[in-house]
């Protein structure tokens, strides 16, 4: 019986990366929905640690298979799906301390509000609603996302906004020049989920004002991404204009 362990424990092995595969490139070409894709992820992680245990313990209950073929699949079944398992968890308790905040908005009294994504979801997915319970919490652990400021006129940041937003690949949903307000849709990086964001510019104080608010479709919390999302494009979007500006003047 002994001498089947090896060639079961190699096909354990493929079959969890086939598992692995199918949930993120499944997600990807849209085959699959990113929380079934996030679901099977889930999956895999236990099943890595348990193949692991079962090559940790197939060491010592068949120490007959001393061949070196056989030696290399258990350590392939063994530390393979360790490593994998170990570095999920990590990430997770690593995210485990953020809050349970699926909306962030530079602006916490009067957030830039959707006019078209209301429209595109589905009653399953989380209202675009901004309450005074998101407030808190964003002030709690978010307090540096920030609007930009520029003294550039609003129709020249407003073609910037929506040259930054085709470079990152987001989805453009609607433009609403006279308005001054963008809305796209970003993806996570590697299940793909839908996050809507509208940017509003507008003009205060002989500046002109750009604020940011980010939201995902499903979930309660988002791990940070929305937020990340905000302060990287902002930044972004202020190095843009500041070479504008410099240009513009000098």
């Amino acid at each position: 019986m002994s001498r089947y362990i090896s060639p079961i424990l190699y096909i354990s092995l493929l079959l969890l990366g086939c598992l692995v595969f199918a949930s993120i490139a499944g997600v990807r070409v849209g085959f699959l929905e990113p929380v079934t894709g996030f679901s099977l992820l889930m999956k895999s992680v236990f099943a890595s640690i348990v193949l692991s245990l079962a090559a940790f313990l197939s060491v010592f209950r068949c120490p007959c298979e001393k061949g070196s073929n056989s030696k290399f699949v258990f350590c392939l079944a063994a530390f393979i799906p360790l490593l994998y398992g170990l570095f999920w968890i990590g990430f997770y308790f690593s995210k485990s301390g953020l809050p349970q905040l699926s909306d962030i908005s530079t602006d916490i009294e009067t957030p830039p509000s959707y006019i078209h994504v209301p429209m595109i979801r589905t009653l399953s997915e989380n209202s675009t609603f901004y309450d005074e319970k998101t407030i808190r919490t964003q002030l709690k652990h978010y307090p540096n996302v920030k609007p930009a400021f520029s003294v550039l006129p609003s129709a020249e940041i407003f073609q910037e906004v929506l040259l930054l937003i085709e470079e990152k690949g987001w989805e453009l949903v609607e433009a609403y020049p006279e308005a001054g307000v963008v809305e796209a849709t970003a993806r996570t990086p590697v299940f793909g989920f839908r996050d809507d964001v509208v940017l509003r510019i507008r003009e205060e104080h002989n500046l002109t004002r750009i604020d940011m608010r980010s939201s995902s479709r499903v979930g309660k919390g988002d791990w940070g991404m929305n937020a990340e999302r905000i302060k990287t494009f902002m930044l972004e979007l202020e190095t843009r204009l500041h070479a504008r500006v410099e240009d513009k003047f000098n």
